[in-house]
């Protein structure tokens, strides 16, 4: 590759073999090189390939990068290395490596300055639902104390959380971690108020209706289809436990109005049966 451009000591705009021009990224790549010097493989740790739409300099890209300084995105390429190879993924892509970089520029910057920690305002189910990215980001956090000497907040466990489950799915597809865990949320809010009781959250069966929350909001958003249960059967879940089979109903209407989605009787049979099974326990 060859230099082109300097964006910061780390990062610099380079043209490949096949002339095309990207962002190129190793410590110091850019330090005293001139217009058209040859950058070898051994100085570059990632390259950014904007499309064709994003090749100005003013493309979100370039402005995300040149807003974030060359020891943090070289920190960020160390901690999503070690967090692919923790968890079995591939390399982040430019998107979710982007958004982490983005993420630990504003943390440290702010607990370099503070000792402000946000309040967990998302609950329990986070770490529950994602135990080995949860373990992944407490490792991390670990980490990044070591190098940087700044002990971010516990709550970073959950936001970095969060980041290393992004980068396991293709956002056009899969619901982000986020967006789910406020959805689980509504549908657990839904259950106590429909029964009038506080669910135990450290229970075998409220992990395991959790568990199941989960996999039902993916297969609706994906559009996917449970196994198919003969009319008769449900017939009788929705005799037999008519007020968990009302909860199953409202917690299927919930997903549909607000993922634009259709929640199938065979889906909501399923459903009435974790939520017997979570409150009967409990009477």
């Amino acid at each position: 590759m060859k230099f082109q451009k300097k964006i910061n000591n780390s990062v610099a705009w380079v043209t490949d073999e096949n002339e095309n021009r990207v962002i190129a990224m190793g410590k110091g790549i850019s330090f005293g090189k001139q217009v058209g010097q040859e950058i070898t493989d051994e100085e570059i740790e990632r390259v950014f390939h904007p499309s064709e739409n994003e090749k100005k300099e003013q493309n979100v890209l370039y402005k995300a990068i040149e807003n974030i300084t060359s020891d943090i995105l070289l920190l960020t390429e160390e901690i999503s290395d070690q967090a692919a190879a923790a968890l079995g993924i591939p390399k982040f892509d430019d998107s979710h490596y982007l958004a982490l970089a983005d993420h630990l520029n504003y943390a440290l910057k702010r607990s370099s300055s503070d000792t402000f920690d946000y309040p967990e305002n998302l609950r329990w189910e986070v770490k529950n639902l994602y135990p080995k990215e949860h373990e992944v980001a407490i490792d991390i956090l670990y980490y990044i104390e070591k190098k940087t000497g700044i002990r971010l907040p516990k709550s970073e466990q959950t936001f970095l959380t969060y980041h290393f489950v992004n980068a396991q799915y293709d956002s056009n597809v899969n619901l982000q971690s986020m967006q789910l865990a406020e959805l689980i949320n509504r549908a657990i809010e839904i259950v106590q108020y429909h029964y009038q009781m506080i669910l135990d959250q450290n229970s075998v069966n409220y992990i395991r209706f959790v568990t199941h929350l989960r996999y039902f909001i993916l297969r609706q958003v994906n559009h996917e289809n449970s196994d198919k249960i003969a009319d008769q059967l449900i017939d009788v879940v929705k005799k037999n436990y008519r007020k968990a089979y009302q909860a199953a109903e409202k917690v299927g209407k919930m997903i549909e109005s607000s993922q634009s989605c259709e929640v199938n009787a065979d889906e909501v049979f399923y459903l009435t049966l974790h939520i017997e099974r979570v409150t009967e326990r409990q009477k």
